[in-house]
């Protein structure tokens, strides 16, 4: 549910290259499902010009997904191709990740220069997690959970490496994802935003 209309939300959308820029905020990149082959020069340069928009937040959602898109070699290669983009730009990045962690983890190794990593619509458990943020990731988690995976998460984790996030679902609210987190793990709506606030501006230099 979008709700850039509002004063106390500061709402950031994810494109897909090609896709028409929205009126604030925005990150942008390739993603998985929806290509390929790795970025070609036009794109590349198509990338940079969008990445050096100062509403421009970060490269992404890019990444990898075993079950659906090309082979996971070629989903590789492309996320590849893109990382090296945001590098040279020096621009954290949003990834997408289903079942392929351990080749994600290889990847993020490729790249030291990039110093902030986010998977996005995190939704698995605890333990791996905490192997991610170990590894430097932030996780954004996504909407809907069971309120036991909200509290396991939320009670295993550093809450300065989590987000909340509505993943653009119809009908979903960031506030009313917020309250719902607020009052399973029975802190303030505003210190959860406030903590919540304080990780973007770490994570996108803003």
């Amino acid at each position: 549910m979008r709700q850039a209309d509002r004063a106390d939300v500061m709402e950031i959308v994810s494109l897909h290259l090609g896709q028409s820029k929205p009126h604030q905020y925005f990150t942008v990149g390739l993603h998985p499902w929806w290509t390929a082959q790795p970025a070609t020069p036009e794109q590349r340069t198509e990338l940079e010009g969008l990445l050096a928009d100062s509403y421009c937040l970060a490269m992404g959602e890019m990444g990898l997904d075993n079950l659906k898109g090309p082979a996971i070699e070629v989903q590789m290669d492309i996320l590849r191709s893109q990382l090296k983009v945001a590098d040279e730009m020096k621009k954290p990045v949003i990834i997408h990740c289903v079942r392929a962690f351990g080749q994600l983890s290889e990847i993020k190794k490729e790249f030291p220069g990039i110093e902030k990593w986010c998977v996005h619509g995190y939704g698995r458990h605890a333990t791996l997690a905490k192997q991610l943020i170990d590894q430097g990731f932030y996780l954004s988690l996504m909407p809907g959970l069971p309120p036991a995976k909200y509290m396991d998460l939320f009670e295993s984790l550093p809450i300065d490496h989590l987000f909340l996030e509505t993943d653009s679902m119809p009908g979903i609210s960031i506030i009313d994802v917020y309250g719902t987190v607020a009052g399973l793990i029975e802190i303030e709506m505003s210190e959860l935003q406030r903590q919540m606030n304080s990780n973007a501006r770490t994570f996108f230099g803003i």
